[in-house]
């Protein structure tokens, strides 16, 4: 029996043994490392001379130290002290242009800090006429890379397709070409910024001796930005005019006018001014009260009385009243009658006979009635008659989404060149819309998997508001049934189970699964929203409102999950990011012990999804579970760390991404506003009191390059131009060509649309 007994322990021995578990570290931080007192060197106290010199801008002293400095062994300073220190004297200098030029002229060898040499780099190339020259040359590039791929276009497609129909391919690319220089604006945007950097240029150096070129070259692009802004106004003043706002051609011609004298600007705002003054006069005729009361008018007098007088108690009009009514059935006063009876049958719920009362009285002649007008207007009202409005909008959407099958994006004519008549856009945009109606039927077979616009939009606006309107309408049922169609169509499951509700046909089973579709929608919403009190928000209504759901019952799970492991802040560092930056994991950072990133799963290690500042002074470490796999979830250790640690952590952090950044530009510092001032009241050790506002709470991921990019980093080539392979639907041709890349535009580029 001690035998079995013997083996059976050997057994579970070896059985546990075998078992790779990751356990916890003994330490998840080692001891900080207190600097030792040191006395200052030589080089360190000729720096401390050098750097108080240049504050106060002492020439001499500051000559001195540098001598200082450069007397001093290269063995007993640093690599790039000599180039620091010349970068302090450069410094000092007040004309910009004498820093750059120094700046350029600093010698940066061998063993230069990598962040020394990018900044050096962004002074040399913040020079106001280098860059005005380079947009200059944008511009020139642009026209450049329009003309060759005009050319290289038509002739990759000949080479493919045959030579037949080459040369109207190229005469079609030629014309389009000529026809594209019609949407150019005498100042471009590139222009434009090269204009802004002039002016900086003479504002900072009015005495240069190259003012006056420079000056030149404002004045011309001066001229040429008058006549663009103009052009810009008198389009939008023409097309305000031609809609019927004469108001706001008066505006727009008057925009046109600020920027100097135009002939047509100014025969612009007189004619709009000439619309606007007439109508003026005609809503100040409407206002006016006859001097003498006709007839008809005591009779509308009394009317207007009776009604005023009945309305409120619910009486009917007097016999004497109906009997004048009546004696008038067939004049211009039987309009008045014809007009409350259409409202007294609208009232009464006769929808749809009141609406053909009105449509019988809007077919009278207007110069007769005044009710005509009244009539016309509640019919053609999208908030008086919405469901007449939903039926024409949806006749109208149909027949735009059947054109728009049949003609693609010529839909709605030839839009490419707004600036040329009309007549010459046809003619250019001629062979594609042929095109595109010949190859319609092959976009209606291969174009149903690929999402068009949505025509119905307007429609189901419209039939929303019939619903709101009239609830108890005649045609609810129509509508709840499109309605119901076209958000299921469009994806939107919340809404078509509201619709739902009102639909007693519906089977159960549908209804259910409508349901948790719908659930599953609202989650969906509340995992994409970062702040907490909005996803909170979100899971509490999917929780209360379909609490019968799989979803539902998730959603208020994870509401007592979420509330129970709220924190101030949600900084996360990846793993990776610390591995890749050593600083940040090190004893001058983190100090976080060595072997929770080593690699070795048998002394513990740290999940992929790495620490999380979670607010105070409080870190989260996400340890790898039992299995060893990053793709379950983590074994969370929350653990409080000194102000000094972590104000040393916040400053390593933000200086190691920001000098990343510096060196490298794909390695960007996204922006976030809580998550620097979070890390800047870390520095300065303010964090006993977390800030608990939702508002406040940053949930930014600091991510190592392979994380973001994957292991191959995408380049551009360095080949000016792309090759190209064409085929589509639209023209029926196969191509390959050149396309020159047309230069980047500036972040800064939407500021001079």
């Amino acid at each position: 029996m001690s035998t079995l007994l013997g083996v059976f322990i050997a057994a579970c021995l070896l059985l546990g043994c075998s078992h790779t578990r990751t356990g916890v570290a003994p330490k998840l931080l080692m001891p900080m490392q207190r600097q030792p007192a040191w006395l200052p060197l030589p080089v360190d106290q000729a720096a401390a001379r050098l750097a108080a010199s240049a504050l106060v801008t002492n020439r001499p002293d500051l000559d001195k130290a540098e001598a200082e400095i450069d007397a001093i062994p290269k063995e007993d300073k640093p690599e790039d002290m000599d180039a620091l220190a010349q970068d302090v004297v450069n410094a000092t200098l007040d004309d910009p242009r004498a820093y750059r030029k120094a700046s350029a002229s600093l010698t940066r060898g061998f063993g230069t800090d990598p962040g020394l040499e990018a900044r050096l780099d962004q002074v040399v190339d913040n020079d106001p006429l280098a860059l005005a020259k380079r947009r200059n040359l944008d511009t020139w590039e642009h026209l450049w890379a329009r003309t060759f791929n005009a050319a290289s276009k038509p002739i990759g497609q000949a080479i493919f397709s045959g030579f037949t129909l080459a040369p109207m391919t190229i005469a079609t690319s030629t014309a389009h070409y000529l026809a594209s220089f019609s949407n150019d604006e005498p100042l471009s945007t590139t222009d434009r910024q090269a204009l802004v950097l002039h002016r900086e240029y003479l504002a900072r150096h009015p005495d240069a001796p190259d003012a006056d070129k420079i000056q030149a070259k404002v004045d011309k692009a001066e001229k040429k930005l008058t006549r663009t802004m103009q052009r810009r106004r008198l389009r939008a003043a023409e097309k305000a005019l031609d809609s019927g706002n004469p108001k706001i051609a008066v505006l727009e011609a008057k925009r046109a006018l600020f920027w100097g004298p135009h002939e047509d600007a100014e025969t612009l705002r007189q004619i709009a001014q000439e619309d606007v003054t007439q109508i003026r006069a005609l809503h100040q005729a409407s206002l006016g009260a006859p001097g003498e009361l006709t007839r008809a008018d005591r009779q509308d007098h009394a009317l207007a009385v009776e009604l005023l007088n009945t309305s409120s108690t619910g009486d009917g009009l007097s016999d004497e009243m109906l009997g004048v009514l009546w004696e008038n059935r067939d004049g211009p006063e039987g309009d008045d009658a014809l007009f409350i009876f259409a409202i007294a049958q609208k009232e009464s719920g006769f929808e749809e006979e009141s609406w053909r009362t009105l449509e019988h009285l809007a077919q009278r002649d207007p110069m007769e009635s005044t009710m005509v007008r009244h009539a016309r207007h509640l019919i053609d009202d999208p908030w008086q008659n919405p469901y007449t409005a939903y039926r024409r909008m949806k006749a109208r959407k149909t027949a735009d989404q059947i054109r728009w099958r049949l003609f693609a994006d010529y839909a709605d004519g030839p839009k490419r060149y707004p600036n040329l008549p009309e007549p010459l856009g046809f003619a250019l945009e001629g062979p594609g819309i042929a095109t595109a109606f010949i190859t319609s039927p092959m976009r209606m077979v291969f174009g149903r998997w690929k999402k068009g616009p949505d025509f119905n939009g307007p429609t189901a606006v419209l039939a929303y508001r019939y619903l709101d309107r009239y609830p108890n309408g005649q045609h609810n049922r129509e509508v709840i049934e499109w309605l119901f169609a076209y958000e299921q169509e469009r994806g939107n499951q919340v809404a078509a189970l509201r619709l739902a509700d009102f639909m007693e046909e519906l089977d159960p089973d549908d209804r259910a699964a409508l349901a948790e579709a719908a659930s599953a929608q609202v989650m969906a919403a509340a995992d994409r929203t970062h702040r907490f009190d909005r996803r909170n928000q979100t899971l509490r209504h999917a929780a209360t409102e379909y609490p019968d759901t799989e979803t539902g019952t998730l959603a208020g799970k994870r509401i007592r999950w979420e509330i129970e492991d709220y924190s101030a802040q949600q900084i996360r560092v990846t793993r990776s990011f610390l591995v890749e930056n050593p600083r940040v994991a090190g004893p001058n950072g983190l100090g976080i012990n060595p072997s929770l990133v080593d690699g070795e799963l048998t002394n513990g290690e740290l999940h992929a999804m790495g620490i999380t500042l979670v607010g105070g002074r409080v870190l989260r470490f996400h340890l790898l579970a039992e299995s060893g796999k990053d793709t379950e979830l983590p074994e969370d250790v929350d653990q409080a760390i000194s102000t000094e640690r972590l104000a040393q952590l916040a400053s390593v952090l933000d200086e190691t991404s920001r000098r990343n950044q510096l060196i490298d530009p794909d390695d960007t510092l996204e922006h976030d506003a809580d998550r620097d001032r979070f890390l800047e009241r870390a520095r300065l050790g303010l964090v006993q009191r977390p800030d608990k506002r939702p508002t406040a709470q940053s949930t930014y991921v600091y991510q190592s390059m392979r994380e973001r990019y994957g292991v191959v980093r995408g380049r551009e080539s360095i080949l000016p131009f792309d090759l190209v392979f064409s085929g589509n639907l639209q023209d029926l041709q196969l191509g390959a060509y050149p396309k020159w890349r047309a230069p980047k535009a500036t972040p800064d580029a939407f500021l001079y649309r």
